[in-house]
Order: structure tokens, then C-alpha cells, then sequence
């Protein structure tokens, strides 16, 4: 598909940047591995000892381990064929340090923050009854994530991105406390200063303004003096998971969240994110059909 469009361009020209950085830091690696193999060459067979001994610990290990099978039996197939390659690559690929320190984070963040929900077991009881098939998704949705069921709440549904955006930026300018935006891919470009421009007059108005984007899912709309430019207007802008390449590092963990909240009251949620392609103000892919929800 001809790459015509600004989105197109943007996506190009960020792309190549970072995976020209992507490779020259793999080649890095390999340059490395090569030079280390060499200078033990003449030690090959204890070398070779020791990791057949180190793999077979190690298959024990995952083997015994709490993981899904299907994430540890390739490991265990690889280690006991190719113990060298195999035992190198769980090194470098499968401890993965940087998503076990995620999740210690997440933890200790869940300290805080799940002892405020509210403890809505009766309401989650009731719909159990009234509509099994619905209280058994809530019932899942509780055990896994520790969130509660809501009831009371007034939901519109918008059969078109377009007509979510206009309700969302009518409520974004009532703004009074805060607002609260997630969102898995963000374009710096119509449909995002439509946004902004609000933002900035809320940011004035007193409202703290935050916004959260997945570095994945906006490689190819925004550069990272996105950051600097929203702080510089006063909002505060996190990236989540910033590429970073590497042999270690678990690129896929991404966020895929496109969530607002306003004053916590006003949350809008559904499957666009915030680019021109999902409004149809361009066209890269077609036609773009959508939804959004609004809860109050």
C-alpha cells in the first residue's frame, strides 16, 4: 500500500531512524558474542562441559517452574538440542530482569491503589443472579484484576470515532479537577490539537492534566520531544515502556489502553486511538469505522 499520507511519512520517517538504532545495536551484541567465542576457543570442551551441566540444571528448573507451558517447554526443546545457543539465549531472552522489576512495581502500586476501590460484592451478587452469563465476565474481570462492578451508571454509545471525539471534547472543556488520558497510540497532527487546544485551556483553568501514551503504538506518529512540548504547555506526559533495543528486553509488554477520565465522574473508553486515520480525517487504510463509550 502506497505510503502517500502524513501519517504514512511520519510513520517512515520515525520508523527508519529507530530501526537503523534497532540493528547497529544487535550488531553490537553479535560482535561481542563472536569476540567472547573466539578467545575461549581453546577451552571449548570445558566450556562445553560445564554448559551441558549448567543446561541440564536449567531445564529442572523451568521445567518445575509456575509458567505456562507453552512458555516453557520452546525453552526446554531449545536448551536440550542446541545447549550452547540455547543456554546463551535464556540468558540474554528468557530472565528478562526488566519485567520482573515491572511487575514489583506494579505490586507495590496495587498496595495503594486496590484498597480504595470499593468493596461491591453485593452488586456483583446481584447481576450474578439477574444475568448469569454477564455476572460470570464481572466475576472474571474481579478475580483477575481486584476491579469492582459499578451499577448506577449512565452509558452512551457512539456508533462512529468522529461522534465520540465531538461528545469527548464537549466534555474535556467542563473539565474542573482533573483529566486523566491513556492511550496506546497518539498523532501529533488535526484530531490530537483539536484535543490539546482544550487541554491547554483547561491546564490555565487550574485542572490538572495528565497523559499517558504506549511508545510502540505512536513510533510512527510522534518523535520524543512530544514529552518536552506537552510540559512545556503544562501537561504532564509519561511514555510507557520506551523502546529501548535490545537483546533483554520484552518489547511486546505494551499498552493498549484508550481510556479518559474526567473529574471521575466522565470516563470515555472504546476502541479508537487518538490519530486522524481513526476519524477519518485521513485515509491510509480506507474507510476507518469505529466506536466509543461514554460512562458517567
Amino acid at each position: 500500500m502506497k505510503q502517500d499520507t502524513l501519517e504514512g511519512k511520519a510513520k517512515t520517517k520515525n520508523g527508519v531512524k529507530r530501526l537503523c538504532f534497532s540493528i547497529v545495536c544487535i550488531l553490537l551484541e553479535v560482535i561481542f558474542i563472536i569476540v567472547m567465542v573466539t578467545r575461549l576457543n581453546e577451552y571449548a570442551e570445558v566450556v562445553n562441559l560445564f554448559t551441558r551441566i549448567f543446561s541440564g540444571i536449567l531445564v529442572l528448573g523451568l521445567y518445575a517452574s509456575d509458567k505456562t507451558s507453552s512458555m516453557k517447554m520452546p525453552w526446554v526443546i531449545l536448551i536440550l538440542i542446541f545447549p550452547v545457543m540455547g543456554v546463551g539465549l535464556y540468558l540474554l531472552i528468557g530472565l528478562n530482569g526488566g519485567t520482573h522489576k515491572m511487575r514489583e512495581r506494579y505490586a507495590e502500586i496495587d498496595k495503594i491503589l486496590l484498597p480504595m476501590l470499593p468493596d461491591n460484592q453485593e452488586s456483583l451478587n446481584r447481576i450474578k443472579e439477574k444475568i448469569p452469563k454477564a455476572g460470570n465476565i464481572a466475576d472474571y474481570i474481579y478475580r483477575n484484576s481486584q476491579y469492582p462492578i459499578y451499577q448506577n451508571t449512565d452509558i452512551v454509545y457512539y456508533d462512529e470515532a468522529v461522534k465520540g471525539l465531538e461528545a469527548q471534547l464537549e466534555d474535556l472543556s467542563k473539565a474542573q479537577k482533573f483529566i486523566f488520558m491513556e492511550y496506546h497510540a497518539i498523532e501529533d497532527a488535526e484530531a490530537w490539537h483539536k484535543i490539546q487546544s482544550v487541554l491547554e485551556e483547561r491546564v490555565k483553568a487550574g485542572v490538572e492534566v495528565r497523559v499517558f501514551y504506549d511508545d510502540m503504538g505512536s513510533i510512527g506518529f510522534i518523535t520524543t520531544d512530544f514529552v518536552k512540548k506537552m510540559e512545556r504547555i503544562g501537561i504532564h506526559c509519561r511514555v510507557f515502556n520506551p523502546f529501548m533495543p535490545g537483546l533483554n528486553l520484552f518489547l511486546n509488554n505494551r499498552d493498549h489502553r484508550k481510556i479518559t477520565v474526567i473529574d471521575g465522574k466522565i470516563g470515555f473508553t472504546g476502541g479508537y486511538n487518538l490519530a486522524n486515520e481513526y476519524f477519518n480525517y485521513t485515509h491510509p487504510y480506507g474507510q476507518w469505522k469505529d466506536y466509543n463509550g461514554l460512562i458517567n
